[in-house]
């Protein structure tokens, strides 16, 4: 039994910073599709109030919530989306699915005109197709002047989106008066009846303000240039000086192959047999123009004078400095500039949960426990009533040798469950279990009078525990387990296939999952996912922990961080000998 005092303690605590995080109203806005197009008079509900909106003509919405709160999204024919709102969530793009029923005996036998389901299956290899908010439009068949710019045929050295459609499109006119707002201009003759207005930009679907130079050039899929009038109209008075259309690596959800009648989904990890698929390693995808820009540098003052360059069109992208954090610090090994470009983005981002767990994940893979340790700390300030607030605390003191404070944290955690001042989830637990477990194993002579105030029973595990962890609580994915038998076992973290625990995620406060693999299965393992998105355009940053021979005293474990950015792409992550 702990002392009044320091049950005092925790209650005042965590009372006074729940109180400041729930009850905060946000707004939040997006937009809502079928998967190919915009969707008009979707419902969007406070589930715990009265509160409502409805999308627009342009598929848009806008709704006030309070953090904790769940918005239902709604629509005659397709399944109901309910999303838990969150202290970072401002935006939330929507996908409403629908059931399809197959009709016995039906032949087309000619087709005049394409649907917008088969230009979605074309557009990985048809180059004259551009994703619009609209629907995909097909330059050969639209009937007006349509622009398209290929991936294959961008300048990466360019400095941002801009300047490289004004190097493609004859006529196009930038101006830079406001370095962090260039304005471009299409041709003369389009503005000659609306007066001489700059270009709209449609970024994956959702009209924004001004041009998207914080995006790297390497993440754009597509670009439309559109300068009808009668081809804008739809989109009213924001596009009367034209429209470029931007299609993102990071958000095409067209498949990279026709599906298979005979195809199935993943089912049991004992009878489904892994066939023929092709997985990509993480290495192979897309390395960022700045970090291109950076490794031509032939020393580390060089690069560190590449970087400052580069930061002041960049630094309101707290990806730039994630990216450039790694860089110095894995390829240059200068934790110098590394912690210096860490500190900068803490300091940019400090309310942020979300760039801030990321960051300590990083900090972690490269060693520097100390200060991941103090990037956790502020999460927790952020997110008192998040559970994985104390398991990222507890196990950041284990990492530093601080085995008293983690058993610590260990103790307040279950002192809140059972008080029930904090959510209580079987599947979190069992990670907290295990980590305490791990704790008594290995460290029980520095630990052990906090053993009695625990409720765990010790079970004993000798093999390789992974521990994934995602800092977006958005983050939908597949992760895939394939053993030396090439059988394989996906977990669904979607809200598609697992709705129910995704919400329980976000109402308790938790992002992590664990896995055990018993060692009489030897050879070699491959762990693969496949990110299916966050709502949003930003990536989601993924960090497993191998645990090799745990809770023995040959222990060891290694730290890995991904970055998630490409969809429905099966990625490997690691393979386990």
């Amino acid at each position: 039994m702990k002392s009044n005092h320091y049950t005092s303690y925790i209650l005042i605590f965590f009372l006074v910073s729940v109180s400041m995080t729930f009850g905060q109203s946000k707004q939040i806005q997006g937009f809502v599709t079928d998967g190919f197009e915009r969707l008009t008079n979707v419902s969007v509900q406070v589930a715990e109030t009265d509160a409502s909106a409805k999308t627009d003509v342009n598929g848009v919405y806008k709704i006030k919530a309070e953090v904790g709160q769940t918005l239902v999204y709604s629509y005659p024919g397709k399944d109901n989306v309910e999303v838990v709102i969150e202290d970072v969530t401002q935006f939330l793009n929507i996908v409403l699915s629908e059931y399809v029923e197959e009709l016995d005996e039906v032949v087309i036998t000619q087709t005049k005109r394409k649907t917008q389901n088969e230009l979605l299956l074309e557009y990985n290899t048809n180059k004259n197709l551009v994703k619009t908010a609209f629907g995909i439009l097909d330059k050969n068949r639209v009937g007006y002047s349509l622009r398209i710019i290929d991936n294959k045929d961008f300048n990466l050295a360019v400095i941002d989106v801009v300047t490289m459609i004004e190097n493609k499109i004859p006529g196009v006119r930038v101006d830079r008066s406001d370095p962090t707002r260039p304005l471009l201009y299409l041709p003369r003759r389009f503005n000659s009846l609306t007066g001489f207005r700059p270009a709209a930009f449609e970024l994956d679907g959702f009209i924004i303000a001004d041009a998207p130079t914080y995006i790297p050039i390497e993440t754009i899929e597509r670009i439309g240039i559109i300068n009808s009038p009668v081809a804008l109209a739809k989109y009213g008075t924001v596009a009367a000086g034209g429209l470029v259309v931007i299609n993102t690596t990071i958000a095409n959800t067209s498949p990279q192959r026709p599906p298979k009648k005979d195809e199935i989904g993943p089912v049991a990890f004992r009878e489904h047999y892994l066939e023929n698929q092709h997985v990509v390693l993480g290495s192979s995808l897309e390395t960022p123009v700045y970090l291109e820009e950076i490794g031509k540098a032939q020393n580390r003052k060089e690069a560190r004078g590449i970087f400052e360059n580069l930061e002041t069109n960049y630094k309101n992208s707290p990806y730039f400095y994630l990216d450039c954090f790694s860089y110095f610090s894995s390829e240059l090994n200068d934790d110098e500039q590394a912690r210096k470009i860490g500190d900068e983005l803490w300091t940019r981002f400090s309310n942020d949960a979300t760039i801030l767990k990321a960051l300590a994940y990083k900090m972690e893979a490269q060693g520097m426990h100390k200060s991941a340790l103090e990037v956790y700390k502020d999460v927790f300030r952020l997110r008192p009533a998040y559970v994985q607030s104390y398991k990222n605390l507890a196990s950041s003191y284990y990492n530093i040798g601080d085995f008293g404070r983690s058993a610590t944290m260990h103790a307040r955690y279950s002192y809140l469950v059972d008080q029930a001042l904090l959510g209580k989830s079987d599947e979190f637990m069992d990670v907290m279990n295990n980590d305490f477990n791990n704790l008594l194993v290995l460290n029980g002579n520095q630990v052990a009078k906090y053993q009695k105030d625990m409720p765990f029973s010790k079970e004993e595990f000798d093999g390789t525990r992974l521990v994934f962890e995602w800092n977006d609580g958005e983050a939908e994915f597949d992760i895939q387990f394939v053993n030396p038998e090439q059988r394989e076992f996906t977990w669904a973290h979607s809200l598609n296939k697992n709705p129910d625990r995704i919400k329980e995620e976000k109402l308790i406060g938790y992002s992590s999952e664990e896995y055990l693999i018993y060692k009489p299965m030897s050879g070699t393992w491959k762990v693969n996912i496949k990110y299916l998105g966050n709502k949003r355009l930003t990536p989601v940053y993924l960090k497993t922990t191998i645990y090799k021979n745990f809770n023995t005293p040959n222990q060891s474990k290694e730290i890995k961080v991904f970055k998630l950015r490409a969809k429905n792409v099966n990625q490997q992550l690691f393979a386990l000998n």
